[in-house]
């Protein structure tokens, strides 16, 4: 039975983060903003900078590629995307965050749903509007702080009915989704449920907390576990201390360039969440490609 993520095919998984979920609405509701923000921040420089801090590896068996003079190429393209990324917030803010948002919709919703079967379905519009649901749930519950992100990063301001309209488009068409499967209905149910629980944490926590738990708990570790299972075909104590090692590197660089902006660059306070939202997404747009690349390769489909 396969109720969430192929790295997570045992329902006591779905069950237990479901409750940790459940949870967190009930420890946001009796911790203030600046504990919500800080274990969120915790988990996102850990668990989420880490799961995406292994993707030169990732690249390397896609492609047959031994570690060294190649390896070295991919490291210097892939920073260069990023960098790429961090320049394209600087000079045309609002293409980089409304790609930001489009990719990581598809992305999310990919990791979410992958390995499972979805042969009624287009991958893509399942995908895509699962992802949607989960930003514009976000962004709804938490206009008045998005909104207010959005602008400082792009100079837009957008309204709440236009949030409201994209999260009802969006749950339309992934029920469309679901209702055209004609199949796992019970794992559908459970994950419709999912959602309505994630929707009273971004209505009762922090845009960070929430976001974050997200990020971390469902998307992050399932990630990580997929990858361990990609590139050292099992997931496991020492499959993990070898990916650490790997990680490292990226994982440090990563930190101590956000660190170092935010030391160096003056950042004022009331922007520190617009900076930091807008560093996740430089490093998401490389991940996302990589990722995608992985869950459509031979030897991911075969485990």
């Amino acid at each position: 039975m396969k109720t969430l993520t192929d790295s997570f095919t045992a329902p006591k998984y779905f069950l237990a983060f479901f409750g940790i979920s459940l949870f967190s609405i009930i420890f946001s509701l009796f911790t203030p903003i600046w504990v919500q923000n800080l274990v969120a921040i915790v988990g996102i420089l850990s668990f989420g900078i880490l799961h995406g801090a292994n993707d030169l590896k990732i690249i390397a068996k896609k492609t047959r590629q031994k570690e060294g003079a190649t390896g070295f190429k991919f490291f210097v393209l892939y920073i260069g995307v990023v960098l790429l990324g961090i320049v394209l917030f600087f000079f045309i803010p609002k293409i980089a965050l409304l790609s930001f948002v489009l990719v990581s919709c598809y992305h999310f919703g990919e990791q979410h749903w992958s390995g499972r079967s979805l042969d009624r379905l287009n991958p893509f519009m399942f995908y895509f509007s699962y992802g949607a649901i989960v930003f514009f749930s976000l962004f709804t519950f938490q206009y008045e702080q998005s909104a207010e992100i959005i602008l400082q990063i792009t100079g837009l301001t957008l309204t709440f009915q236009f949030f409201w309209i994209g999260l009802a488009v969006s749950f339309l068409a992934f029920l469309l989704c679901l209702i055209l499967s004609k199949k796992n209905l019970t794992h559908y149910l459970l994950e419709l449920g999912l959602l309505v629980v994630l929707a009273f944490l971004f209505s009762n926590a922090s845009l960070l907390f929430g976001f974050g738990l997200y990020f971390v708990l469902w998307h992050s570790i399932p990630s990580l576990n997929s990858q361990l299972k990609y590139i050292y075909k099992a997931s496991t104590r020492n499959s993990l201390l070898q990916y650490l090692k790997a990680a490292a590197l990226y994982w440090i660089l990563a930190l101590a360039g956000m660190l170092l902006f935010y030391y160096f660059a003056s950042v004022p306070e009331d922007q520190y969440l617009s900076i930091f939202f807008s560093f996740l997404a430089a490093i998401t747009f490389p991940h996302a490609v990589v990722m995608g690349l992985m869950f459509h390769s031979k030897d991911s489909n075969e485990e």
